[in-house]
């Protein structure tokens, strides 16, 4: 959450010149990247460093106060700030566009990966580059996460098909032969019925083009490196299945849902 500003730290953004400024930014921003990666930073001896060369004419409450300024610009960002630099209060708009400035020239672009977002496909690309770096200290999260608006379009289902489907499979997955993992809320042995051509992609909901399959082998179909090998091998497996030329589609298919129950 911002503070206010110790008034012995305030300074007029026309004090600090772009150098200065940049050299703060870069200063942060080196530190930022420890701290993400769980590696120990030492703000106090980051300050004496600054004030002995680039910002020399400085206090420690001035540079201490202008990292808590670097702290509220990536914070209107949605970017993770340094935890022991809270956000200041009240930073002129003048100054918070210098420093976005200069985050853009050092380095921003790394931290957007850590952007909070409701897409559920951004997101996912954000999970696999995060994966992708070493080490990573453990974030703070979001006691109350944002909510925004969207619009999806949903198919319309045929309860008798996937009734149907889930009866032929008795409990087994039709991927891997294996028995559902567990038994529903329902009641039932739990497996998903998965459209082997996407609805999405104009594939039909009968019967030759679904099958049962069990959470993992459901996911494989959509997220591994092997689903088109593994479709294949649900169309050479399963008799029923069909792979036919689905009719055209006549409404507007921008948007979709990617849900266990829908796909």
């Amino acid at each position: 959450m911002p503070v206010s500003s110790p008034p012995e730290a305030s300074t007029k953004s026309a004090d600090w010149t772009d150098e200065e400024l940049s050299a703060a930014v870069r200063a942060y921003v080196a530190m930022l990247r420890s701290e993400l990666a769980d590696e120990p930073i030492n703000k106090a001896e980051v300050n004496r460093q600054l004030r002995e060369t680039a910002l020399a004419v400085r206090t420690k409450s001035a540079v201490e106060f202008r990292m808590q300024n670097i702290s509220s610009t990536l914070f209107d960002l949605r970017l993770p700030h340094i935890i022991g630099y809270r956000p200041a209060r009240n930073v002129g708009s003048s100054v918070k566009l210098r420093i976005e400035q200069m985050l853009e020239a050092n380095g921003l672009d790394t931290l957007t990966m850590y952007q909070r977002t409701a897409d559920e496909r951004e997101l996912a690309h954000k999970v696999t580059a995060l994966l992708r770096q070493p080490g990573g200290a453990m974030p703070a999260g979001s006691a109350a996460p944002a909510q925004v608006m969207t619009h999806t379009l949903r198919y319309v289902r045929d309860p008798a098909l996937k009734a149907w489907v889930l009866k032929v499979a008795d409990g087994i997955c039709e991927g891997c032969d294996m028995p559902a993992p567990f038994t529903g809320t329902d009641g039932f042995p739990y497996l998903e019925v998965h459209h082997i051509m996407p609805l999405a992609s104009h594939g039909p909901d009968k019967p030759s083009n679904t099958a049962a399959l069990c959470p993992n082998c459901h996911r494989r179909c959509h997220l591994s490196l092997d689903r088109d090998e593994f479709r294949l091998a649900l169309y050479e497996k399963i008799g029923r299945l069909v792979l036919e030329v689905p009719e055209p589609v006549l409404h507007d298919t921008a948007a979709y849902i990617d849900d266990a129950r829908e796909a």
